[in-house]
C-alpha cells in the first residue's frame, strides 16, 4: 500500500479527492430530500394522471440507481482504495452513473416542461424547439459516458474531444432551461383572473419556474465553467454529480406546489393550523389530511 503523502502533496489531494467526497455527500442529502418529496406526492396526489405518476416514479429511480452507484464507487475509492492514490482516477462506475444517468434525468425533467409549455401556449413549435435541445444534451451527455468508459481514468476527461462534447452537453442544457423559464413566465403572466386564490397560485408558480430554472442553468453554466479551469482541476465534479438531483427535485416542487398546510372546516373555509398538513388533489374539490401532532 502506497504511504500517505507528506503536507504539499495532501494539499493537492485535497484538490483530487475533495471535489469528490463532497459531490458524494451533497447527491446522497438530495437524494434524501427527493426521498419526502415523492413521498409527500404519494400521498397527495394519487389521482393524477397514470403519465404524470409513473413519470415521477421512473425519475425516482433513476436517481436511486445513481445514488447507489456513486457510494459504490466511493466505498472502492476511499476504502478499498485508502491511501492508494491510483484509486483517485479510477471511473469505475462514474462513467453511466453520472453522465448517461444525468442526461436520461434531465431529459425526462426538460421534456416534462416542453409537454407543458406547448399544451399551455397551444404551440408544438416551442416544444418541439426545447424537445430538441434536450436531445442535443442528452446525446452529448451519452457520449461523455461513452467516452469516459473506453478512457478508463478521469484525467483522460481533459482529452479535447471530451472538452468538446462537454461543451456542447452543458450549454445545450442550460438553453433549454432558459427557454422553458421564460416560455412558462410567459405563459401564465397572460393568464388573468380575478380570483384570488388562483392568481396567488400562478404568482407562486412563476417564481418556483423561474427560481429552479436559474438553478439549473446556473449549475449547468458552472460546471462548464469548472471544467475549463486551467490547471485539469476536478472542481466540476462536484457540480455536476448533483445536477440530476436538481434537475428531479425541481420538478418535484412544482409538481407538489399544490400541497398546502391546513384544513378546512365544516362550512368550507381554510383554517391555518400547524397540526394539519392538508392535500388539495388536483381531481376536482377533494381534500385529506394527515395529523403531524398536537397544537403548541
Amino acid at each position: 500500500m502506497a504511504s500517505l503523502p507528506d503536507a504539499p502533496g495532501s494539499l493537492e489531494l485535497s484538490k483530487i479527492a475533495g471535489p469528490w467526497l463532497l459531490a458524494g455527500l451533497l447527491n446522497s442529502g438530495l437524494f434524501g430530500i427527493l426521498t419526502v418529496q415523492v413521498y409527500l406526492y404519494y400521498l397527495a396526489f394519487p389521482k393524477d394522471r397514470a403519465v404524470t405518476r409513473g413519470l415521477v416514479y421512473w425519475v425516482y429511480l433513476l436517481e436511486a440507481s445513481q445514488t447507489v452507484l456513486l457510494i459504490h464507487d466511493l466505498f472502492e475509492t476511499f476504502i478499498r482504495g485508502f491511501a492508494d492514490l491510483a484509486s483517485l482516477n479510477e471511473v469505475n462506475a462514474l462513467w453511466f452513473s453520472i453522465p448517461i444517468l444525468t442526461g436520461i434525468v434531465t431529459f425526462t425533467c426538460q421534456g416534462f416542461y416542453a409537454y407543458r409549455i406547448s399544451v399551455l401556449m397551444q404551440n408544438k413549435a416551442v416544444g418541439c424547439v426545447i424537445a430538441c435541445c434536450c436531445l442535443v444534451q442528452l446525446g452529448a451527455a451519452i457520449a461523455i459516458g461513452i467516452q469516459a468508459k473506453f478512457i478508463g481514468h478521469l484525467s483522460g476527461l481533459f482529452a479535447q474531444n471530451v472538452r468538446t462534447t462537454v461543451a456542447v452537453w452543458y450549454p445545450s442544457s442550460a438553453l433549454c432551461d432558459v427557454i422553458v423559464a421564460v416560455c412558462m413566465t410567459y405563459t401564465l403572466s397572460r393568464s388573468e383572473t380575478n380570483i384570488l386564490k388562483t392568481s396567488q397560485l400562478l404568482k407562486r408558480i412563476i417564481r418556483l419556474t423561474v427560481e429552479t430554472g436559474t438553478l439549473t442553468a446556473a449549475t449547468a453554466i458552472v460546471s462548464l465553467i469548472l471544467a475549463f479551469l486551467p490547471g485539469h482541476l476536478a472542481y466540476y465534479e462536484t457540480s455536476v454529480t448533483v445536477l440530476s438531483k436538481l434537475y428531479s427535485n425541481s420538478m418535484m416542487v412544482l409538481l407538489n406546489n399544490r400541497i398546502s398546510i391546513g384544513h378546512r372546516d365544516e362550512d368550507g373555509k381554510h383554517n391555518a393550523e400547524p397540526s394539519i398538513l392538508c392535500f388539495h388533489h388536483s381531481a376536482g374539490e377533494t381534500y385529506s389530511s394527515i395529523h403531524l401532532g398536537d397544537n403548541v
